[in-house]
């Protein structure tokens, strides 16, 4: 006991006071502590798998929706223009406003048909994400396509996850699409000198084998830039480009994309000449 006492006048005099304890856990914690965890629930089932793909799907039927409507409006003979030339525009405005989001959640290249109409109106757009070839025309041949083959070093049986185009040494590679340089990456095998480039809608390329760089880290690049030239570092038996593209981080065939903005164009252009033809 006097142990005690003696403790507590020493207590008082040095002013040494007791810890207090937390507040209690009110209304205003609990409810945010609530908050906090339906908005955890909420982003877990919005990203489910099974949630993703049903928007998508969803989306993709409206889409094709909009894109019928638009086809039709485009083929109507209607002799009322101002009114055929306001629902175009309403039809237009309905797919901008679901595009972008769109465009981010296709896994690939086949979900693009349902914007082939919209697209003629909206060419720029092709810009934004890879729709041409890396090299010029005419000027390659594709020696490995997409997909499972024997590898040309090891001889074994391998995905191969780009395409290879075979050209002549030095010959200019160019950005498929508007984007920023991600990397610039140097090694003695695989890839060899590469280049990878972020673009919009989460799509990202990878040009590998190159001889030289001609860019750099950081660097904004429009589409058809010259980024680079062909070579045949790291595992390569020769002169050629490997092209890859990404979306959303899961690689996909490279192919479909190559005559995209040529075909959008090349429709373009028969259209506007049958026009000039036909006044």
């Amino acid at each position: 006991m006097i142990f005690f006492e003696s403790t507590t006048f020493w207590s008082k005099i040095l002013g040494v006071t007791k810890p207090k304890r937390d507040k209690s856990f009110g209304n205003k914690e609990l409810a945010y502590f609530l908050f906090l965890i339906l908005m955890c629930l909420f982003y877990i089932i919005w990203h489910s798998p099974y949630v993703s793909t049903q928007r998508l799907k969803d989306t993709t039927v409206t889409m094709d929706f909009y894109e019928e409507r638009l086809k039709l409006n485009l083929e109507s003979s209607s002799m009322d223009v101002d009114l055929t030339e306001r629902e175009r525009d309403q039809l237009l405005l309905a797919i901008e406003e679901l595009i972008v989001g769109f465009l981010y959640q296709i896994p690939d290249y086949s979900y693009i048909s349902s914007l082939e109409t919209y697209l003629q109106y909206r060419p720029k757009l092709l810009e934004q994400f890879p729709s041409a070839v890396p090299l010029e025309k005419g000027n390659y041949t594709i020696t490995s396509n997409y997909g499972i083959r024997i590898h040309p070093i090891s001889e074994k049986e391998k995905k191969h996850y780009g395409i290879d185009l075979a050209t002549a040494r030095g010959k200019y590679v160019y950005a498929s699409a508007s984007g920023t340089i991600l990397n610039i990456l140097y090694s003695k095998k695989g890839y060899g000198t590469h280049i990878i480039i972020k673009h919009r809608f989460g799509f990202i390329t990878l040009y590998g084998h190159l001889e030289k760089v001609l860019v750099q880290k950081g660097q904004i690049v429009k589409q058809h830039e010259i980024i680079g030239t062909v070579g045949s570092t790291g595992s390569s038996t020769g002169y050629h480009l490997h092209y890859e593209i990404l979306k959303n981080k899961n690689k996909i065939d490279p192919k479909p994309s190559f005559n995209l903005k040529k075909d959008v164009y090349t429709h373009l252009i028969k259209t506007s000449t049958i026009k000039g033809g036909a006044e």
